[in-house]
């Protein structure tokens, strides 16, 4: 089964955005995304990459391994925290991180080896879509229908205040660039995913 351009498309957003909440982006994926320009368009999901590309271009690897330490590192409690337990309860290693273990487990999906990071980490969950978009064991019934179940009840909830936090904060630079894709990309899967709604 070929992957419909569209569905491409949000399958590649969903993997910039998990590498770049994974970990500092390294040059060379900095100037993949500043060689990715491409024309102009209207929506604000073409824009927000757009300022993506251009504030790629604008920072170093080392300006972005240090803004990314400044943001998501720390020993105690970070000043902007990636795991959906903490945003939903306040908590670490909450009911949602075990909600999700269970609608994983029912996907086929688990945590890969050597991972230490809970699953309910933002870019866990992004590549959980990306996954959902591709794959092709599935009708694109069946995938559309698992992939607005995962969205409303893991990505939803939280995103907004996860991009709220790093618009707030003085550090970000690049990734308040990265929470305005964010937004955008959100607001477009709510739309998409609702559209094509066939329950």
């Amino acid at each position: 089964m070929s992957l419909a351009p569209e569905d491409r498309a949000r399958a590649d957003y969903y993997a910039v955005l998990a590498r770049l909440f994974q970990g500092p982006p390294d040059a060379a994926f900095l100037a993949a995304l500043a060689a990715s320009r491409g024309g102009t368009s209207d929506g604000d999901l073409p824009r927000a990459w757009q300022a993506l590309t251009h504030a790629a271009a604008a920072v170093t690897e080392r300006g972005a391994d240090e803004e990314f330490s400044a943001l998501f590192v720390a020993v105690g409690r970070p000043q902007v925290v990636l795991y959906a337990s903490w945003y939903l309860t306040g908590f670490m290693m909450e009911q949602p991180l075990a909600a999700l273990r269970d609608d994983l487990a029912a996907l086929g999906l688990a945590r890969h080896d050597g991972v230490r990071e809970p699953e309910d980490h933002f870019s866990a969950l992004l590549e959980v879509m990306r996954h959902l978009i591709i794959d092709d064991s599935r009708s694109e019934d069946e995938r559309i229908a698992l992939q607005r179940e995962f969205f409303n009840s893991h990505i939803v909830p939280w995103s907004e205040k996860l991009c709220d936090a790093l618009d707030s904060s003085a550090d970000a630079v690049l990734y308040r660039v990265v929470a305005g894709l964010t937004r955008a990309l959100i607001n477009v899967e709510k739309q998409f995913l609702q559209v094509h709604n066939k329950h």
